[in-house]
């Protein structure tokens, strides 16, 4: 708070920041409130994965998560870019990016061409860096990559107490299904260019 009550932050250089609305390690609504929300006007970036709102979850969906984007972004204009990936609608998986530029008040609507898996209703704190082929937390491994165990590609069903580490921990999503778009955002941000990757801005 000192830096920014001494305006230190004027040469911080942009931030980039790829995080899931519902998040149970980290405070998303801190990440706005106490990181971005504070941030002088230097480029940074907050890219928001929603929930899937086509996942058919109907009574088992918490409140708190169905509303968990209501009110998380600061009325525009902000200092930042904004960037909501979420289904086109309630009724598709297909996925866009829902982008308000630093600064502006209206919001453009960009198709990413991903989708949001049926069986996935969120993204983790940890599925957002791993790729579906991680070979050991993706959603679809990459055979030349194996460990001896997928994580990611685990259904675990049985007792309790058998296995050495909770249920939670192997039914808890560990890749991400965007990840095409956070990996166009970060090497858009450094210079470096895939012929074969679409532009996703």
């Amino acid at each position: 708070m000192r830096h920014i009550r001494d305006d230190l932050l004027v040469g911080l250089p942009p931030i980039l920041t790829f995080q899931s609305v519902v998040d149970f390690t980290v405070s998303t609504p801190a990440i706005v409130s106490a990181l971005y929300s504070q941030l002088p006007a230097n480029g940074s970036e907050l890219v928001l994965f929603d929930i899937n709102r086509n996942a058919k979850l109907g009574l088992l969906l918490r409140s708190s998560a169905d509303t968990a984007l209501d009110g998380l972004l600061p009325e525009a204009p902000h200092r930042f870019r904004s960037v909501v990936v979420a289904n086109a609608s309630p009724a598709s998986s297909d996925v866009v990016a829902r982008i308000t530029e630093a600064n502006a008040t209206t919001e453009q609507t960009r198709a990413l061409g991903l989708f949001y898996p049926s069986d996935l209703f969120s993204l983790s704190h940890v599925a957002v860096p791993f790729p579906v082929t991680d070979g050991v937390y993706g959603t679809e491994p990459d055979p030349s990559e194996d460990f001896g165990i997928h994580f990611g590609a685990m259904a675990a069903r049985g007792e309790r107490g058998t296995l050495i580490v909770s249920l939670d921990f192997v039914s808890r999503t560990a890749s991400n299904p965007f990840f095409p778009y956070l990996l166009e955002r970060i090497e858009s941000g450094i210079g470096v260019v895939h012929d074969d990757l679409p532009d996703l801005r």
